[in-house]
Order: structure tokens, then sequence, then C-alpha cells
């Protein structure tokens, strides 16, 4: 039985409504949503098409944790390195989801072509950066005119990894690179409960509206640690205390 709802969904609101918001990315059991849903997590994304991904899911068990999502009142994202467009469909329609995260580099093109799989369907393209610099930059643009909905922003490591790495993102690189956007954005990269005072140049931005976080909100154990989550919710989400914005 799902625990009782602690906050309203956001599968339908406007992500730039809502001020500051928590995304919480690669869960794989029941338990771990439990977690989320105590913490007043707003989305949750959940694998599918990252071959050998630790945290990925076969089709059936997506909808599944993506349906628990919705009762706990969390909206689920289909996080995928995917640009197969059918691979991508299958889950938006036939679990219901509306959220696709572009963790790669999948071109302007590829994002227009999911916006047409529906009129509800909202895409997050993951912006990579390297160094001092993104991976995308010169393309930033056209991803805007194809409809990308959200950008994400977040580190690549040293050996060319991304996504769930890790790698803590530099303020002032991420400050440079939210001035080029003209949609919201999620601050990912090392995000933790304790460093939210070194992004204190992001927190005022116009476009910021929260955060997507992963290894720091696991235990030893490689789970969803539910006092870690609350830890990050807290410092990320002070003016929503317990609960999130009812923005529909």
């Amino acid at each position: 039985m799902a625990p009782t709802k602690t906050h309203t969904s956001h599968s339908d609101a406007d992500p730039g409504a809502r001020g500051q918001c928590l995304k919480v990315c690669g869960i794989t059991e029941l338990a771990e949503l439990d977690a989320l849903a105590s913490a007043a997590v707003d989305f949750v994304g959940l694998w599918h098409g990252v071959p050998g991904g630790a945290a990925e899911l076969e089709l059936d068990r997506w909808c599944e944790l993506a349906a628990a999502a919705r009762e706990r009142g969390i909206a689920p994202v289909l996080v995928s390195f995917s640009s197969n467009l059918e691979e991508l469909r299958q889950p938006l329609e036939r679990c219901e989801a509306r959220w696709v995260q572009l963790h790669g580099y999948q071109t302007p093109g590829a994002v227009r072509a999911i916006k047409r799989i529906g009129e509800d369907v909202r895409v997050i393209k993951v912006l990579h950066v390297r160094g001092e610099g993104c991976v995308e930059a010169p393309l930033v643009r056209s991803y805007e005119r194809a409809g990308v909905d959200v950008f994400l922003l977040d580190a690549v490591a040293a050996d060319g990894r991304v996504g769930s790495t890790g790698q803590t993102l530099a303020v002032e690189v991420a400050r440079a690179l939210a001035e080029q956007l003209e949609r919201p954005f999620l601050l990912a990269g090392g995000v933790s409960a304790e460093n939210r005072a070194d992004y204190a140049a992001l927190h005022s931005h116009r476009w910021f509206i929260g955060v997507d976080v992963d290894t720091n909100a696991r235990g030893e154990d490689g789970k969803v640690d539910a006092r870690r989550v609350a830890a990050i919710s807290a410092a990320w989400k002070p003016a929503l205390g317990a609960g999130a914005s009812d923005a529909q």
C-alpha cells in the first residue's frame, strides 16, 4: 500500500511556476520511492534506455515504478541515453508518463521528434559541462527552438563518463552557462545538503528552478537513504518547508 501523500503531485505542473524543486535519479525499488515521498521530492528519474546502467529498468518494471511514483505524488521522468523514437515512445505512452530526460548527446532534431509524441510531452535536455565549457553550447538555441522545456546542467567526469558521476559542477561555469539560456534549468553535478551555499550565485537566477541528485542521496549500500534525501530537501527547499508548491 502506498504511503499517504506528503505533497501535491507535479506531473502536470509548469516547473517554472514552482520555484525550487528537487529531482532524485536512479530509483529501482519501491522502498526508495517511499523515502522520496517523505522528503517532498518533486521528480523521480527512472532509467530506461541506459545500456549497462546500474539503475536500468525493463519496460514493465519502469511502468510499475512510474505508477507507484504518481501514487506518492511524485512525477516520474524517463531518463534515457537513447535516440530511438520508438524506445522512448513506449514508456511515455504505455505508462502515461509526461517527462523525458535526454541524458546523452541527442540532436535538436531528436528533441523535435520526441515532442511530437504527444502535446503533453515535456523534455529535459542535459547540457554536459567538461572543464570550463559546455559540449552542447553551440546547440543551445537550436535545442530551445526544437522545444526543450528544461535544461539540466551536469558535469562530465574526467574519463568522459556522463550521468550520476558525482562530479561537482563549478559554480562560475554553471553561472556562465545559465546566462546563455532562455529556458528553466536544474542544477546537477555533486549537489549535496552541505554545498547549497556554494551555489548562492545561482539561487536568484531567473531560470533556476531546482536541483537533481543521485550519488549524494545514497547510503553506503548504494540505495537511496531517507535521511540523506531529507537533508538535501531541507537545504535546497527552505522556502517550501516540508511540502512543495501547489502550482498545477
